[in-house]
């Protein structure tokens, strides 16, 4: 469907039985049926309007368009069959007639009343279709009936029944003109018209003549034809030559469009009326339809006559015109085109493929060919074509050859490749090879069947086209011809890489690779990736061979990029066959950085001796890690290289320092160890002091010197050992105490003094006891075999007891190891002396027997022997061993032992406490109190109470009875027992020291005991309650007179009174002679909040200071400053200070603050103190106060700065004016940014000399901080670059006026290639930026003749057309982009501006460029210039014809003297005699032939000098051969083979260097199919 199809709203109610849509190109309908309750059916049609976008309904039941010729203009009718209850009618109506041309005739409207049989009432239409071929309308009706109407007239030409039932489908039968229906039962009906019928039809049963004439004019009925004779013969006798046109144009069957009636009007009178009748009469058809054959060729013959040919070109695209063969023939010497398109449509083919040929549409050919269905065979036609056009020949070749490719099967291929095979002969026959060659590359396949064309083609092009054979074997697309033969013909012609690509034998290769110098480089290295490695060997040696200098970079670079393939030592063996010494060096140096083969390390360094490459050598030894260090330290050591780096990397690296050493004071290189150490790696020290002390040629003093010059860097315990292995400890005796003495406490400097010391035998064992820092185990291992003792004495430092045991065992020391074992007390050593495995246990638990337990004294030692035995598992061993020495035994002195009674006892104690009572009764002599407490310890406290009891101590039972057997009945018995005091003070002193202070008081007073008071004391201040002090005192008040520290006694009785808080008896008590410590208890008083009693203790003492806070505490605030005043101290101003802000005493607490704030350490507690309160005005009234004090300082300006910053920023800017000085800036400053005085901030930073910050400041709040002269003056010194640059953008951004200054100031500081790039970004109006503002500063800066300066300052000056300037700049300063310059200035409107950008042109070297402008601009002299600079012979000669022609011939004087040293005097000579200036030319002739004729007799004076010279020279080597007799024997010696050209080494005072030659690449040649 065409455009929408809009549906109204009005439809929205139809009941659709049936829809059809009739389409046209601008217009649609939808045609839709509704049933009534009657019975009867409505039509309802919908026409819509694609190009308006409107629709429009219709009542009707059936509709369709007719396109149609209306008086020579197409036209849209629209036809539709209507029936209402008024009746039935069928409308033919023209839609669009807007559209037509203006002055169009319209359509009128044609109506016809529809016929129904009366028998059938209820039929209407159902579909409405136009025939294809005649002016006829079909209409079919419900009941099966088909109306025929005429579209012209509206008429009805024939109706009848042709289905008894409703046709429900109908379509146009194009072929016919007819009509197909499908009915309900499935018939399918055809409807034709019988065209010979139709005219008498019409006329004798309808008797319609005009509707006769009309149908057999319109569609060619026959049957009207004498009629239309007779009407156009009468017409045309009367000289109506376009009515008769239209008669003619009329009558079916064309009976008037004969070639007679075209004479007719070609004879016809025009009687001076323009158009002739003929062209009335061909215009009158062209108006009504198409012209025939003859008619076409007629008004084609006339257009001719009139040369209006191209407008026929119209009439055939509207098929105006019968196109014919004839036809074509006449126009194809007018216009190829039209013809062409005449014999395509006359069906002319062979002369329509001739006419494609003409007009270069060969490509056409084939598909027109086989469009047309033409049997001709391709290889014929593609030969003819050939003949005249081979590039035709060619395209339609390929055309052939694709139509055939549609189906790739192997026997399909053979056929083709056949097809293929002629064509390429009949081609080569010819002799066109290069249409052979393309089309043998379309269509061609990269296949081995495909192989033998491809070599024919090949070797016919080699042999005539080599160029274009080359370009298809540079492009790769064959791969299967014959490659040894196509090798030789590349040979042949002297393609060598070609020849190498496709040869396959190794003799080829080797004899065309040769040709290196016709060989790209690149594809050389390249070509040898492809050999195998054995071949490529081969190769490489036949171009090392064949040019060994030429050849030698090449091999070089090969062997180095495939030395994995080939592998290196075969490389090097090829190179050394070569007499070129550096030639194995170079490849090496190529490989070795990359190799991890040691023997190409080793070879590389080989050769790099060889050629005294000694800084190579050097290298690779010190970075190398492939190489054989053995073996090349050898070939180093044998070569006795003057330069020593290469040995010492090597033997510093892999360790061979000793052997270096000896090499060297061998071979006198004693310098270079000392250098060695010194400046090398000082680490190796020890090593060569110990090689030196081996060679036995230094003497002690250098060893020391030497040492010593590396002090601080020698390690120490490498030396020692070295030095030690030798025997010569003693000569570090100096050193070791220097170092010591330096303050080291390094272990190994220490263990080496030991040493030393022990060696020396210099107070050894002291210096072992007494030395923290040496290690015990190296100097241990060292006393060994000299002195175990000192070896024992330094284990037993080191607690190594692993070392210990071994020597003491070994040296049969077990006194010494059992004195170390019981010290140590240590049960792994226990465990490890007594365990069954020891072979030495009972030597060992002899001497601790016998020896070692006796000395100790100290029980932890008893007991850990005691528990060493028990870990051990041996107590029956120790209960017998100790039972036979103290109980069995006779000996008096074991059995009286008390050591051993106590031990036998403890061991009782441990292992069998049942027998323990039974050892004390028996025994006597021990230790009771020791015993009896370690009976305790183990819960033994009836055995510890039998022993106290035994041993008559009393005061022990009584405190195993209250202390551990805690039973008090017993106890007071035991006490009254006793009755003794010392019993009973026990009693009270074990009470009170169970918090039972009233109970022990009064036991201590029964006893009578004033030595307890300390007890009593101690024991109330920790348990008494405040009501018990009352008895203490009494007890106090009783011992007082009785004891020996009455003070102490004294001092309690104050506190007492002060815990009952009985203050009259205790001023009473003080007022009394006493001697108690007042100021302890007030202290006591103070810290237990007894403020009274505090209050008159202090008061007593004058303690100003603890009296002031006493004060505080109780609220006396006046009385507290009064105090504080008197003590004068800094705590207690704090104290009284703070007290009196928390009691908003301000006043009182001012005169406390001031001796605080003018105490830096105090300072700032109390501005905190303050500031926390919120009493912000106060704390500045304190500060302020303070300033004027002669003890204020820095810290106190700081802080009252801050304050201002913080609570009075209007008074900040007046104060760090004023006080900066004495101010702590930094922190001023952070306060001050806090705060956000920007000024004040950077007045500080300013002050601070913190340049930078404040010029950050300034630009970062410029509108609070910014003053010009000090931004001036701040970023004259700031220091870091980024401020700078920043200060640019900020001045840019802020203050471009003042850019100019700013960037003065910073000439010398910043980089000007950067400030210019931000000045460029600047502005953002122009590119320029901001540069034309500081356009000052960028000529100051110009001098150091930097690019982007140079360019800056150019543009500039070119900006304001400063073009004096500009020149200045260009000549004086050469960094700058030249070219783009030049292409600025030389369309400037200035010619001063060109002129400069010709003087950039000749700097450049483009002199035509420079000549082209000069000229144009007439400025001959700037011309002549350009030529001369150039130095260009041709242009210089066509500047000196133009002048000539132009008649400037002084110009052409001036260019002969300015371009006088290469101008051809010939062609001056000839410009001039053509021009008649000889007379211009002629200074420049004698100057020129003086110049000659002086030139050619200084040559012949030279050349006889010459001659004379080589003659002498010549007889002297004669007569020197002919009198030495040895040439016969031994041939020309070397001196007598001077000047001969030899391949010998480079002098050996420089390194061998290869010549190499570059060699000419040859490029592709580019060839075009």
């Amino acid at each position: 469907m065409v455009g929408p199809l809009a549906t109204p709203t009005w439809i929205a109610s139809w009941t659709f039985t049936n829809i059809l849509l009739r389409l046209c190109t601008e217009w649609c309908s939808l045609v839709g049926f509704t049933h009534s309750q009657d019975g009867s059916v409505s039509g309802n049609i919908q026409l819509y309007s694609v190009k308006k976008g409107m629709t429009q309904p219709i009542e009707g039941h059936a509709a369709t368009f007719i396109s149609t010729n209306y008086e020579g203009y197409e036209t849209t009718l629209f036809a539709f069959a209507t029936k209402t209850a008024k009746g039935s009618k069928l409308f033919i109506i023209e839609v669009g007639h807007e559209n037509k041309p203006q002055g169009a005739p319209k359509f009128e409207t044609k109506e016809c009343d529809i016929f129904y049989p009366p028998e059938m009432p209820m039929d209407h239409p159902v579909s409405m279709l136009v025939s294809s071929k005649y002016s006829i309308i079909y209409m079919v009706t419900r009941m099966g009936y088909v109306h025929l109407y005429n579209t012209d007239t509206g008429l009805c030409v024939y109706q009848n029944r042709v289905s008894d039932t409703t046709p429900f489908l109908s379509i146009q039968h194009r072929a016919s003109g007819g009509l197909l229906l499908v009915n309900r039962r499935g018939q399918v009906l055809l409807l034709t018209i019988i065209p010979e019928a139709v005219v008498p039809y019409v006329m004798h049963t309808l008797k319609n003549l005009d509707l006769a004439t009309t149908l057999a004019s319109k569609n060619a009925f026959p049957g009207m034809e004498n009629i239309f004779v007779d009407q156009f013969e009468e017409l045309f006798e009367e000289e109506r030559y376009r009515e008769a046109a239209i008669v003619a144009a009329e009558a079916p069957g064309g009976a008037l469009r004969t070639p007679q009636i075209i004479a007719k009007f070609k004879t016809a009178s025009q009687g001076g009326v323009s158009p002739s009748p003929l062209m009335v009469f061909f215009t009158t058809i062209l108006e009504r339809g198409r012209l025939n054959k003859a008619e076409s060729l007629e008004l084609a013959f006339l257009m001719a006559q009139s040369g209006k040919v191209q407008s026929m070109e119209k009439w055939l695209k509207e098929d105006k015109m019968e196109c014919s063969e004839e036809l074509g023939d006449f126009f194809r010497p007018q216009s190829l085109t039209i013809a062409l398109a005449v014999y395509i449509k006359a069906e002319s083919h062979m002369k329509a493929i001739a006419c494609m040929i003409d007009s270069g549409q060969t490509a056409r050919i084939s598909s027109y060919a086989k469009k047309v269905g033409l049997d001709i065979n391709h290889i014929d036609l593609v030969n003819q074509v050939s003949q005249y056009n081979p590039k035709a020949a060619l395209v339609l070749a390929n055309q052939a050859q694709a139509a055939n490719a549609l189906v790739i099967a192997s026997d399909r291929r053979k056929q083709e490749l056949k097809g293929v095979e002629q064509m390429i002969n009949m081609f080569l026959s010819k002799g066109l090879l290069n249409e052979a060659a393309n089309y043998a590359l379309d269509n061609l396949l990269d296949t081995a069947e495909d192989g033998k064309l491809q070599t024919k083609i090949l070797v016919s092009l080699f042999m005539n086209l080599p160029q274009v054979a080359e370009q298809i074997l540079v492009q790769d697309i064959w791969h299967f011809y014959d490659t040894q033969k196509v090798g030789q013909m590349c040979e042949r012609v002297g393609l060598f890489q070609l020849a190498l690509e496709n040869y396959t034998d190794l003799a080829d290769v080797k004899r065309v690779i040769t040709n290196t110098h016709l060989l790209n480089e690149e594809f050389v290295v390249r070509y040898f990736g492809e050999l195998r490695s054995e071949d490529a060997l081969e190769v490489i040696e036949e171009l090392i061979k064949s040019n060994p200098r030429g050849n030698m970079k090449l091999c070089v670079r090969i062997a180095a990029l495939y030395t994995g393939e080939m592998e290196a030592t075969k490389l090097i063996e090829v190179f050394k066959k070569v007499k070129i010494e550096d030639a194995v060096f170079y490849y090496l140096q190529a490989i070795v950085d990359n190799s991890d083969d040691p023997f190409v390390h080793f070879e590389y360094i080989a050769a790099g001796i060889k050629l005294q490459q000694f800084s190579e050598v050097e290298r690779v030894t010190r970075l190398s890690n492939y190489y054989d260090p053995q073996k090349v330290k050898k070939l180093l050591m044998e070569s006795k290289l003057k330069d020593p780096r290469p040995l010492v990397n090597v033997c510093d690296r892999f360790g061979y320092v000793d052997e270096m050493v000896t090499y060297m004071m061998k071979n006198s290189m004693g310098k270079f160890v000392e250098a060695f150490v010194q400046r090398v790696n000082p680490m190796r020290t020890p090593i060569v002091v110990g090689t030196l002390l081996d060679v036995g040629t230094v003497q002690e003093a250098y060893l020391i010197k030497l040492i010593l010059s590396v002090k601080n860097m020698v390690p120490v315990g490498e030396l020692v050992d070295q030095v030690e292995k030798r025997g010569k400890l003693k000569m570090l005796h100096k050193f070791l105490e220097s170092k010591i003495a330096d303050g080291s406490n390094d272990v190994e400097v220490h263990s080496g003094v030991a040493k030393v010391y022990v060696e020396s035998n210099i107070n050894a064992e002291h210096f072992l006891v007494s030395n923290p820092y040496y290690d015990s185990r190296v100097v241990g291992k060292f006393c060994e075999k000299r002195n175990p003792y000192l070896a024992y004495v330094a284990y037993r430092r080191g607690l190594c007891d692993d070392e210990l045991f071994a020597v003491t065992n070994k040296n049969s020391m077990f006194k010494e190891q059992a004195l170390y074992v019981v010290n140590r007390q240590n049960d792994d050593l226990w465990e490890r002396v007594l365990n069954e495995n020891n072979a030495f246990r009972k030597l060992i638990v002899d001497q601790i027997i016998s020896t070692a337990l006796p000395e100790v004294t100290e029980p932890e030692k008893i007991a850990s022997a005691v528990k060493a035995f028990m870990n051990a598992d041996l107590p029956e061993v120790l209960m017998q061993l100790l039972e036979k020495l103290v109980v069995d035994t006779s000996s008096t002195a074991f059995r009286r032992n008390k050591n051993l009674q106590n031990l036998l006892i403890l061991t009782a104690i441990k292992t069998e406490k049942d027998r323990v009572m039974e050892y004390v009764n028996r025994l006597d002599n021990f230790d009771a109190g020791e015993v009896a407490k370690i009976a305790i310890d183990a819960e033994l406290y009836e055995e510890g109470y039998a022993i106290f009891q035994k041993f008559n101590r009393e005061d022990e039972a009584m405190e195993v009875l209250i202390k551990h057997i805690k039973d008090w009945d017993r106890a007071s018995e035991y006490a009254a027992k006793v009755d003794r005091p010392e019993v009973w003070t026990i009693l009270g002193t074990s009470m009170l020291e169970s918090g039972v202070i009233e109970e022990g008081v009064k036991c201590l007073m029964r006893a009578k005991d004033p030595t307890q008071y300390a007890l009593v004391i101690t024991a109330a201040l920790e348990h008494a309650k405040d009501e018990e002090y009352s008895i203490v005192v009494k007890y106090l008040l009783a011992a007082r007179r009785k004891v020996d520290d009455l003070k102490m006694v004294d001092t309690e009785i104050v506190y007492g009174y002060c815990r009952c808080r009985k203050y009259m008896e205790l001023e009473e008590f003080l007022s009394k002679k006493n001697e108690a410590n007042i100021e302890d208890v007030a202290e006591r008083c103070y810290d237990e909040e007894i403020w009274i009693g505090a209050k008159i203790l202090f008061l007593i003492l004058k303690n100003w200071s603890r009296l002031a806070e006493v004060y505080v505490k109780l609220g006396e605030y006046n009385e507290a400053v009064e105090c504080a005043k008197k003590a004068n101290r800094q705590p207690i101003w704090k104290i009284v200070c703070f007290g009196c802000v928390r009691a908003k005493e301000f006043r009182l607490a001012k005169i406390c603050g001031l001796p605080l704030v003018v105490d830096p350490n105090e300072l700032m507690e109390v501005v905190s103190f303050y500031e926390s309160r919120g009493y912000f005005e106060e704390v500045i009234d304190l500060l302020d106060s303070a300033l004027v004090h002669e003890k204020a300082h820095t810290g106190l300006f700081t802080e009252l700065g801050v304050l201002y910053t913080k609570y009075k920023e209007e008074v900040v800017e007046d104060y760090v004016k004023m006080w900066w000085k004495k101010a702590h800036l930094p922190r001023l400053v952070s306060a001050c940014e806090e705060a956000y005085l920007w000024l004040e901030a950077t007045y500080l930073y300013f002050q601070y000399e913190e340049f930078d910050n404040a010029a950050r400041v300034m630009m970062d709040h410029a509108p609070d901080a910014f003053n010009p002269d000090m931004f001036s003056d701040t970023i004259a010194r700031v220091g870091s670059m980024e401020t700078m640059y920043k200060a640019i953008q900020f001045y840019i951004d802020e203050h471009p006026t003042l850019l100019l200054d700013l960037m003065f100031l910073l000439a010398n500081r910043c980089d000007a290639t950067r400030a210019i790039t931000i000045l460029r970004k600047g502005g953002g109006r122009t590119e320029l930026g901001m540069l034309p503002m500081v356009k000052g500063y960028l000529l100051k800066m110009q001098t150091a003749n930097v690019r982007e300066i140079n360019e800056a300052v150019n543009s500039v000056l070119l900006a304001e057309e400063d073009i004096p300037g500009l020149d200045a700049s260009v000549d004086a300063y050469d960094n700058f982009d030249l070219t783009g310059m030049a292409k600025t200035l030389e369309s400037h409107r200035l010619i001063e501006a060109r002129r400069i950008a010709t003087k950039a042109y000749r700097k450049l070297g483009k002199w035509e460029r420079a000549l082209e402008i000069s000229t144009k601009d007439k400025i001959y002299m700037d011309c002549i210039e350009a030529v001369k600079v150039s130095k260009d012979v041709e242009l210089a000669e066509q500047l000196a014809e133009q002048f000539l022609k132009e008649r400037r011939r002084e110009c052409f004087t001036a260019l002969l003297y300015g371009c006088y040293e290469f101008f051809k005097p010939e062609t001056a000579l000839e410009l001039s005699w053509r021009h008649q200036a000889k007379d211009f030319a002629m200074p420049y002739m004698v100057q020129n032939m003086a110049e000659v004729g002086a030139k050619l007799v200084r040559l012949e004076e030279e050349s006889a000098s010459r001659k004379e010279l080589e003659e002498r020279d010549r007889k002297e080597r004669e007569a020197e051969i002919n009198e030495d007799a040895s040439v016969l024997m031994y041939g020309l010696q070397s001196q007598q083979t001077a000047g001969v050209p030899m391949l010998g080494a480079p002098p050996a005072t420089q390194a061998p260097q290869i010549a190499w030659q570059e060699q000419t690449v040859r490029g592709p040649v580019t060839m075009q199919a």
